[in-house]
């Protein structure tokens, strides 16, 4: 693991965004397309706005998504809408470069087998947050699906928040990302990471050990 990075609360989003940007350049320079996974929350919707503004050929760009909620696409706690209101729509990026996890389905294990066949055999880059658990995309603590290595995508049940249920992508996909950010802000969250930095694998976020951690100074402790 490599040695997190520590920014200011003010320059973090900033500093995520082209981090980002970074990343892409580098996939774009080797290949037509690339792909971009993205998570929910409060701590990494300024750094979309700001990803937006980089001047990149995001007609090459396709983007998926770490974990998504059981819940329509225009429900307030979609990890899409929030994706799509910070970056889709200031980007205009057409539907057909837009992944997105259908949350509005009641089958939640077909959506999930489904969301499977879309996915590219690497994600190029991808950003993770982490929960005070310790939990990343919807990986909870001591859950059956932290176990899984053969599955992509799995609908799962928690209840750390509300609603339940989830669609997550699995260790597997994270690990094998070629680039993973874990953008961590808050003093709630320094006592999981100081964890994750030492190495405590009882937390879920502790196995995807490709990250590049960018903490705040609250967060870092």
């Amino acid at each position: 693991m490599s040695q997190p990075l520590i920014v200011p609360s003010e320059q973090l989003a900033r500093e995520a965004a082209d981090w980002m940007a970074r990343e892409l350049e580098k996939a774009l320079a080797t290949k037509p397309r690339v792909s971009l996974a993205l998570s929910g929350g409060n701590t990494p919707k300024p750094a979309y706005r700001m990803l937006a503004d980089h001047k990149l050929p995001w007609e090459r760009v396709d983007v998926y998504f770490v974990d998504e909620r059981f819940v329509p696409p225009d429900h307030k706690d979609s990890n899409y809408l929030l994706v799509k209101q910070s970056l889709l729509e200031p980007l205009k990026l057409p539907d057909a470069q837009v992944f997105r996890m259908q949350g509005e389905r009641t089958d939640r294990d077909a959506a999930a087998r489904d969301y499977e066949k879309t996915l590219p055999a690497k994600l190029d880059v991808v950003l993770i947050g982490v929960g005070e658990d310790g939990h990343t995309a919807s990986l909870m603590p001591g859950h059956p699906a932290l176990q899984e290595r053969t599955r992509r995508v799995l609908a799962v049940e928690q209840s750390a928040k509300p609603p339940p249920w989830r669609m997550t992508l699995t260790f597997p996909v994270l690990q094998g990302a070629g680039a993973v950010l874990g953008l961590v802000a808050g003093e709630g969250k320094r006592d999981a990471m100081r964890r994750i930095l030492a190495g405590d694998m009882s937390l879920p976020a502790s196995h995807v050990t490709n990250t590049q951690w960018m903490l705040d100074p609250a967060a870092h402790g």
